[in-house]
């Protein structure tokens, strides 16, 4: 994952990501816990955890971009915790 970049690749794909889409990666992969909180990925993208409600479709879209590329799911939900990374996302510079 190369947040300068904003694209997520392998050795043979690449993904081209939004900011948000960005974002969510990086505060995934940077979470001292392995679940982050939905509170924590609202606060992670810049935006109002009280006032945004957009964090479920930013992630479908995510995820689907993910999915269509790779064929595999990058993230999956935690019941009532969050969200965690089921791949192993090393950051780049």
């Amino acid at each position: 994952f190369s947040l300068a970049m904003r694209e997520l690749r392998n050795s043979t794909a690449h993904i081209r990501l939004t900011v948000i889409e960005s974002l969510l990666i990086e505060t995934l992969a940077m979470s001292t816990e392995r679940i982050c909180s939905k509170h924590e990925l609202i606060s992670g993208i810049g935006k109002d955890p009280n006032k945004y409600s957009g964090l479920e479709m930013c992630l479908s879209r995510l995820q689907n971009k993910f999915r269509l590329t790779f064929d595999e799911r990058l993230f999956r939900s935690v019941r009532n915790r969050g969200y965690c990374l089921v791949q192993d996302v090393k950051i780049s510079k």
